[in-house]
């Protein structure tokens, strides 16, 4: 096992081996690795990486290379989250796969161990310490209770911050904000959230500051912790305008965000002792997508933006972090780059850069030398050279608004190209990125032309943009899917009568509505995960059992039973012309398997054709690999029949 581990770990990227279409295998794969972090005295690294049906946890000492330690669970069981929590101790979670399902899940326990493998236990959960697991909280051993991280304290070796909420409660029940130990696993309370679906903010020192979020009556509400207590911020206060998101390295300030007048989000300080409220970033096409932050305080430094490519602002020029940051991501250029890790005296840390071609690589960065040398990579098959270009686009919809996208076109064209339309989940909030994207790189390489439209609804470019869409699922939002398709259209690089629609989730619903609506555009569908008939799925659903998310669902959706109707792709069914390849999970929570099965059935009443594919263990998504791959087969054979 060391040998295969360290083979996969440290093998260097070679030039240009493989020949078009690569093997879809390639494709199908999970990562070799899912990242990789520094300890905070530099002498190993952890790294997270596939093994058979696990997922490990391996550590290697730096200065002889070979792996010091892996830890690992039992079969399909997969380290998940993990975090240095000081020179010795490793914490991490776990997810399982179980015999009736392949999408991973968690009962919220966390484990903790020194890196040579001794002092393991589990710190938190239903399996702590010993003796039989209580609904009723103690201060240290077993726990009926899910643990989420939330902060690692890096100025307490022994202390970690985690919330805590009771197996036999729904997420609108409150929370546990807790002090846990990770050697001895006992547990200090310092407070409850006043609901369970909040953002909670923690200061440097790991102290709860602000508390966001829905209740289960759907309403917004902000709460600021002092003495002790949560107190709740007034409607008609100014501060009600904005999201809290940081806290400053001292203390002094609390980073906010908010939409400037329904249009993109920008990036605020407010100061705790004078109540100023000032704007310190803002960028008119796309909102704020991430912060740029320090490693160990999570001090904000700048601000990652997406309007097509990357883009870096930074907030404090004079900044160390800042300064080397902006280095890196002039010397990885064309990339995006993100800090995984850094030593504790700041002289080394981890670089992620990934690009559109790129699924990423790891990299060590010198301080002191300004150097980077390279580790491992993520999907080391991957050849950036024969991937394609997601090319930024935009448009104009039927009523003049701006609509933005990715174009990924075949490289080596050498005559038009037939078009896929890849419609996005969600919809709402959710948008497209740059970075590399499986699919669509996986139909680029086998000739197909590929639009992905960030339609009205989706995330990433203001407030007016998204809302405008609630509850025009089968209007709005498709009228710019079927737009963005007919502009592709008009490109001299792609077939002009060609074309197929595709996606998962909301993809898969937009990929049966788009074709109800302009039955002459589609030749195919490939529908996957997909709801057709929305007053089932409102009935039905995961998100209906939790009071706070069935009432944003309710604001976003819709709950009027006409209108949910008229939402419903099986509404206007016999006006399908085109043949579909329906695709769904039998585990799938999100979008019961009973939305296929009503589609099915509606097709053979009407002996209209399509082709079925069914996983009984898969749920909202494959995670399998081998039905990933099966998959990206059947549906190159698919599109091959109806668009070559």
């Amino acid at each position: 096992m060391v040998r295969c581990l360290l083979a996969v770990v440290f093998i260097m990227l070679s030039g240009s081996v493989f020949a078009k279409p690569i093997p879809l295998s390639y494709f199908a794969k999970d990562a070799e690795f899912d990242s990789i972090k520094l300890s905070p005295d530099g002498k190993h690294f952890a790294a997270a990486a596939p093994y058979r049906d696990q997922t490990v946890l391996v550590v290697i000492d730096r200065e002889s290379m070979k792996p010091v330690n892996f830890f690992r669970f039992k079969k399909n069981e997969h380290v998940d989250d993990y975090y240095w929590a000081n020179n010795e101790r490793l914490v991490f979670t776990r997810v399982i796969k179980r015999g009736w399902a392949e999408q991973p899940s968690s009962y919220g326990q966390i484990f903790a161990g020194n890196f040579d493998g001794s002092k393991k236990a589990i710190i938190f959960g239903y399996q702590a310490g010993t003796g039989k697991a209580s609904r009723v909280s103690r201060r240290k051993g077993a726990v009926r209770a899910f643990g989420e991280i939330l902060h690692m304290l890096p100025d307490d070796p022994e202390h970690i911050i985690i919330s805590s909420q009771h197996m036999d409660n729904d997420q609108d029940a409150s929370k546990r904000i807790v002090k846990l130990n990770i050697y001895t696993s006992r547990r200090h309370l310092i407070t409850r959230t006043p609901f369970g679906n909040m953002r909670v903010i923690l200061n440097a020192e790991g102290v709860p500051v602000t508390a966001n979020g829905h209740d289960k009556d759907g309403r917004e509400r902000l709460f600021f912790f002092r003495d002790g207590n949560w107190d709740e911020v007034s409607q008609d206060e100014e501060l009600n305008n904005y999201n809290p998101v940081s806290v400053s390295k001292d203390g002094r300030k609390l980073y906010l965000s908010s939409y400037l007048n329904g249009k993109t989000e920008a990036l605020f300080e407010y100061d705790f002792k004078t109540k100023a409220i000032d704007k310190i970033f803002h960028h008119e096409t796309a909102d704020v997508f991430s912060l740029i932050r320090e490693p160990e305080n999570n001090s904000v430094v700048g601000v990652e933006v997406m309007p097509g490519h990357v883009e870096y602002h930074y907030l404090d020029r004079t900044n160390a972090f800042a300064k080397t940051h902006a280095k890196l991501v002039k010397s990885f250029a064309g990339k995006s780059i993100k800090i995984t890790s850094r030593t504790r005296d700041q002289s080394e840390m981890i670089v992620f850069a990934n690009s559109d071609k790129d699924p990423g690589n790891y990299f060590i960065f010198n301080n002191e030398k300004k150097s980077a040398t390279y580790l491992i990579g993520t999907k080391s098959w991957i050849d950036p050279a024969v991937m394609a270009e997601r090319k930024p686009i935009q448009f104009k919809s039927r009523d003049g608004k701006t609509i933005y996208g990715y174009l990924t076109l075949p490289i080596n064209l050498s005559k038009k190209a037939p078009l896929v339309t890849f419609v996005h989940g969600g919809p709402y909030g959710v948008q497209d990125r740059w970075w590399f994207d499986t699919t669509p790189q996986m139909l680029a390489n086998n000739g197909y032309a590929v639009l992905q439209v960030n339609y009205r609804g989706s995330g990433g470019y203001g407030k007016d943009y998204e809302e405008i869409a609630y509850r025009k699922r089968s209007s709005l939002i498709q009228q710019d899917i079927i737009d963005g398709t007919k502009w592709a259209q008009s490109l001299p690089q792609i077939q002009d009568n060609k074309a197929c629609i595709m996606g998962w989730s909301f993809g898969g619903y937009s990929a049966l509505m788009s074709p109800l609506i302009e039955p002459e555009l589609f030749s195919c569908s490939v529908a996957a995960a997909g709801v057709y008939d929305a007053i089932e799925q409102e009935e039905e659903a995961d998100y209906s059992e939790v009071d706070s998310v069935a009432a944003q669902a309710a604001k976003v959706y819709g709950s009027d039973e006409q209108l949910l109707k008229k939402e419903s792709p099986l509404t206007y069914i016999d006006n399908l012309k085109i043949p579909v390849f329906i695709v769904h999970g039998g585990e799938d929570k999100r979008v019961p398997p009973e939305q296929a099965y009503l589609l099915k059935e509606a097709m053979d009443e009407r002996k209209m054709p399509y082709e079925w594919m069914f996983k009984e263990k898969e749920g909202h998504g494959f995670y399998n690999e081998k039905n990933r791959e099966e998959f990206y087969q059947r549906t190159l054979a698919f599109l091959d029949k109806y668009l070559r």
